[in-house]
């Protein structure tokens, strides 16, 4: 294929683009943008509390809390950060008295359009 793209009929430098095009585009775009956006903050909120989790199983007073009391401390943080997260999506196991922390899969539902995002698990390992 050779010749120019007003030769082959794709472009004509002396038109203009039709108004319903380029609001059409915009739109799309902005939808693009306002989902992208949706999705990276909730994917932000579980890298704020998978580090909390970590930070959490990592002190050194936590070896002496119970599981429960761990389980409500990473139960609280996720709701506050407006993840749903239960009490069954968190798994802890004790290795030499230190606590292990695993959160399991979980999904969140986006507000704008009912998006359905799966979150990976997280372990404080």
């Amino acid at each position: 294929m050779t010749g120019s793209l007003s030769e082959l009929g794709l472009a004509d430098p002396g038109t203009k683009l039709p108004l319903w095009r380029l609001v059409s585009g915009c739109t799309v775009l902005a939808i693009l943008v306002a989902l992208l956006v949706q999705a990276a903050s909730v994917y932000v909120d579980n890298f704020l509390l998978d580090r909390y989790m970590r930070e959490l199983a990592g002190q050194a007073e936590a070896a002496a809390k119970s599981d429960a009391d761990l389980t409500a401390s990473i139960l609280g943080r996720a709701h506050r950060l407006g993840l749903p997260v239960r009490a069954n999506d968190i798994q802890i196991t004790r290795e030499g008295g230190h606590p292990h922390v695993k959160i399991l899969k979980y999904t969140v539902q986006t507000k704008l359009i009912g998006m359905d995002l799966r979150l990976p698990e997280a372990s404080s390992r």
